[in-house]
């Protein structure tokens, strides 16, 4: 079963907001984004966009928990990058010893630049303790990957992700099908 985690999930934590004329929260954006994965994903999955602490800590380990208890073979948090307007990319984190991780995040990427083959690949990105995410990707039992499909303070990366979420959401389902069809083939 596939995990979809909205990032930015716990009490009081809206995360970065899109730039331009149609400005949203980085969780509002994103668990839209989840039911759309969801809705086109043809195997098992269940959203988690309540992590019910306020501390990112204990919110993290809360999650892990939920989703070990759930059954969940893969995981995938939401997010989008923000910076100055001129940054630009998509990238996909992973735990620096997960090779299963290191796969999923390399097939993200690539069907990223298939669906967007405009935008810049910054690639799929190994973390180490410490670094931004490391928490998420370390805590969960299962192979994970953290999603930055886009900088939302990218007036123009926001207006062609925005215009057609669904081509994003195809994005995600397409990997994460793939992933979840490679690991059933080798058990």
């Amino acid at each position: 079963m596939i995990g979809i985690c909205v990032g930015h999930s716990r009490k009081g934590d809206q995360g970065a907001y899109t730039s331009g004329e149609y400005s949203v929260s980085e969780w509002d954006f994103n668990r839209d984004l989840a039911r759309r994965i969801r809705s086109v994903l043809p195997v098992e999955s269940k959203i988690y966009d309540d992590y019910e602490l306020s501390t990112y800590s204990s919110a993290i380990s809360r999650l892990a928990k939920r989703m070990k208890c759930d059954g969940i073979d893969v995981a995938v948090e939401l997010h989008f990058n923000a910076a100055s307007p001129s940054a630009n990319g998509h990238e996909w984190l992973y735990w620096h010893t997960s090779k299963g991780g290191k796969t999923l995040a390399s097939l993200l990427r690539d069907e990223m630049e298939e669906a967007y083959p405009d935008m810049i690949s910054r690639g799929a990105k190994p973390r180490k303790p410490r670094q931004r995410g490391s928490a998420y990707l370390r805590k969960t039992h299962c192979y994970a990957v953290i999603g930055e499909p886009f900088f939302g303070t990218n007036v123009e990366e926001w207006g062609s992700i925005n215009n057609n979420r669904g081509k994003l959401a195809g994005v995600y389902a397409r990997a994460l099908t793939n992933f979840t069809q490679s690991i059933t083939n080798h058990t």
